[in-house]
């Protein structure tokens, strides 16, 4: 299980950076189970905040829900 959403309590999971043909874009892949989990739908916008101190971390906060 990636989400226990009942407590707010996330596992860690590891996803891959893959290179966009034609762009210099990377897309980030949302593992199915999570996407089901939170109702991620193509379509929704999410927010991106990126953290440079120690680590680099990049956290994203849905904005915007399609259905």
């Amino acid at each position: 299980m990636y989400l226990n959403i009942e407590s707010n309590n996330m596992e860690k999971t590891t996803v891959k950076a893959r290179s966009r043909q034609g762009t210099n874009s990377m897309d980030l892949t949302i593992p199915a189970k999570v996407c089901n989990e939170l109702g991620i739908s193509p379509g929704d916008i999410f927010e991106l905040t990126v953290n440079k101190d120690k680590e680099d971390i990049l956290t994203y906060k849905r904005v915007y829900k399609i259905r």
